[in-house]
């Protein structure tokens, strides 16, 4: 039998500094600093120090081939294998989430590298003499925190803990970015999606200075029936501030084309706009996004017998999103108000409101996996004489309010009426399936753990070293350190090598890690490498125009599924309570999504 060893090697990279500092080791204890690092003190209780490494693999993405400094039937040192440790880790950190990407986006990581020693026989004769020889496994471990986009911190958004060597990754790759996913809506069938974003300065100059970004955006969604799709696609020009408070300057173009089901028809659009952004971050753990465009659509709408209608619409659209980690790095809160004033084919003026609140929480009960919570709430209104395409109806939705991206399509622009999970997209409506002018609605979401059906991200497992009171220390406590001892010390020294004071670079360090600790604590402490959860769902809604309204309640249950770097939800609704919606009452829904491929 094989017996194993492990060493440790860990980085914390602040996102915030302008160069990369290097990997450290940790240690605690008294003496620490004049201790060996954590992989010598592995190596020799392991007892492979003098061997020579009858083999060695990297285990992670685009791995192979990684040069380490180190050969097949070297003489295994710690010197040496520490030294592959801190090779690896910085072909790691070269990815643009340590680099520019990591600057512009605002993102802390967490790497720590393990290194396994296989002390089987072997056949004796792998180094050209019979000697015993040792297996050499590096597997590095990999987390991103995001200090922009809070909504990216919270599970059961996916993340990978596989470290990939960047170096390696397949340039389209690297420049494309891209995202692949599939889901199913019972009006608008069964989807298969592609995106791609870049920026369009890092592809001109690749080797040349950090700038603010010109980041490109194209999605397509595709549905296997009826030809329905979605295309959305927009350029937009980022402005990094560096004051306390404002964070960034957007300026968009974007446009999109689409044709999608109506309750009793379906509706072809087109729309175009230039957008304004500010991003603002008041205090830790809170980001604001103020934003207002100019937009012109057609809408093109078909509800047999009636022949079809055509409604071009120009708009001043409004909005502010509010992100906030409550209570710090177990629950998030998101809210989101829209305002809308629209002229419709040159003559009929109408307004659009719309408030949606969403918040979701990782419950935990003793030291088991967590129950996930998802609560949602919303109500809009638009004006009577609105046009008959711009009315609300009730359904599923096309993307998701707490976890999509402060600047995805379906944030920026308002909700058009209440999610109804039961329902299909825009299925259902008022007597005669017309719209409603005034819309409310109430969810809640249980994801219920199975122990068995789980494994925890980050293990706990011994690390082999002692704290100042000589208790063991085990890995999930040596990364907390990292985050909360360690990472604020790396990010001041780095800042005071660029010049900046030591009392303001400690407190500079100290409030851009104020924000990434308890989402790194929640990571270490409580995420699953994979997870699969019953889901408990609940769904109320209501529409009315003044003279007439609905109500419906809807139950229904699932299975969600987090592995690695992809995270699956299905499920069927049923409506319980209110009036017919088109296409029945039962309603499946599915989505899969595939993203952080590097």
């Amino acid at each position: 039998m094989a017996s194993r060893s492990r060493g440790l090697l860990l980085a914390a990279l602040p996102a915030l500094a302008l160069a990369q500092p290097a990997p450290v080791d940790i240690d605690f204890g008294p003496g620490a600093e004049d201790r060996a690092p954590p992989v010598a003190d592995a190596a020799r209780r392991a007892g492979t120090v003098g061997l020579r490494a009858r083999s060695i693999r990297v285990e992670g993405r685009w791995a192979e081939g990684v040069d380490l400094g180190l050969a097949t039937c070297d003489v295994v040192t710690p010197e040496n294998i520490a030294a592959a440790m801190e090779t690896l880790a910085a072909a790691i950190t070269r990815s643009p989430a340590a680099t520019a990407t990591l600057v512009r986006s605002a993102e802390a990581e967490l790497l720590y590298v393990a290194v396994d020693f296989d002390q089987s026989p072997g056949s004796g004769g792998e180094c050209g003499e019979a000697a015993r020889t040792v297996g050499i496994v590096f597997r590095p471990y990999h987390l991103r925190v995001s200090l922009a986009r809070i909504g990216n911190n919270v599970l059961p958004v996916p993340r990978s803990a596989l470290a990939t060597v960047y170096d390696k990754v397949p340039a389209p790759l690297r420049a494309l970015n891209p995202q692949f996913g599939f889901g199913y809506d019972k009006a608008f069938g069964t989807v298969f999606s592609l995106s791609l974003d870049t920026d369009l300065l890092a592809l001109a100059a690749p080797a040349g200075p950090r700038r603010n970004p010109l980041d490109a955006h194209l999605q397509r969604v595709q549905s296997a029936r009826e030809g329905f799709h979605r295309t959305e696609g927009d350029l937009a020009w980022r402005v990094r501030q560096g004051g306390p408070v404002l964070k960034e300057l957007r300026l968009q173009v974007a446009g999109s084309e689409g044709r999608e089901p109506l309750a009793a028809g379906e509706r072809s659009y087109r729309s175009g706009e230039l957008g304004l952004g500010l991003r603002l971050a008041p205090a830790a753990g809170l980001r604001v996004a103020l934003d207002g465009a100019w937009r012109e659509s057609r809408d093109d709408t078909t509800a047999a017998p009636v022949p079809a209608v055509r409604s071009e619409t120009r708009r001043l659209a409004s909005r502010v999103l509010v992100d906030a980690l409550q209570p710090p790095g177990e629950g998030f809160l998101r809210g989101a108000l829209w305002h809308e004033a629209a002229d419709a084919d040159g003559g009929g003026r109408f307004n659009r409101l719309a408030a949606q609140v969403g918040y979701a929480r990782e419950l935990a009960f003793g030291a088991g996996p967590t129950w996930g919570l998802e609560l949602m709430g919303g109500a809009g209104r638009v004006s009577a004489g609105a046009p008959a395409v711009e009315r609300f109806l009730g359904g599923n939705t096309p993307g998701q309010f707490l976890y999509d991206g402060a600047d995805a399509p379906t944030l920026l622009q308002a909700p058009r009426g209440p999610l109804l999970r039961s329902a299909g997209l825009q299925q259902a409506g008022l007597a005669g399936q017309r719209g409603g002018t005034r819309y409310w609605q109430l969810n809640a979401q249980l994801a219920v753990p199975v122990p068995a059906w789980s494994r925890p991200l980050i293990p706990d497992e011994p690390t082999g070293l002692e704290d100042a009171q000589g208790r063991p220390v085990g890995l999930k406590t040596l990364l907390r350190r990292q985050v909360d001892v360690s990472g604020p010390s790396m990010l001041a020294a780095t800042l005071s090598a660029q010049g900046v004071p030591a009392d303001e670079a400690q407190r500079q360090a100290e409030a851009a890690l104020a924000e990434v600790k308890p989402a790194v604590h929640f990571l270490v402490d409580r995420a699953s490498l994979f997870a699969v959860r019953p889901l408990l769902l609940v769904d109320a809604a209501g529409l009315s125009d003044g003279a007439d309204s609905a109500r419906w309640l809807a139950v229904g249950a699932g299975i969600g599924v987090t592995v690695v770097t992809a995270r699956f939800e299905a499920g069927v609704m049923r409506t319980v309570s209110g009036p017919a919606i088109a296409g029945g009452r039962s309603a499946a829904f599915l989505r899969v999504v595939f993203q952080n491929l590097f």
